[in-house]
């Protein structure tokens, strides 16, 4: 029997820098404490979305910052 497309696979593997088992659902390595992310097919620490949406905030900031300092002359 298959899984519905909405669950995803289970994703177990080794650590990369220990060479320990790890199971599916650690962020980390439990022996070393390597950050797993984007590891054996996880997810990574990041996506484009939240990386676009935080890179529009700096430069918001920036923006509303240097008219503050435009205006204050």
């Amino acid at each position: 029997m298959s899984l519905p497309p909405s669950i995803p696979e289970r994703i177990a593997g080794t650590c990369p820098q220990c060479g320990k088992s790890v199971d599916d659902v650690l962020v980390r390595c439990g022996s070393c404490g390597f950050s797993l992310a984007g590891v054996d097919g996880r997810p990574g620490p990041f996506s484009r979305a939240t990386l676009l949406w935080t890179a529009i905030g700096f430069l918001a900031v920036y923006l509303v910052t240097l008219g503050i300092v435009a205006l204050a002359r």
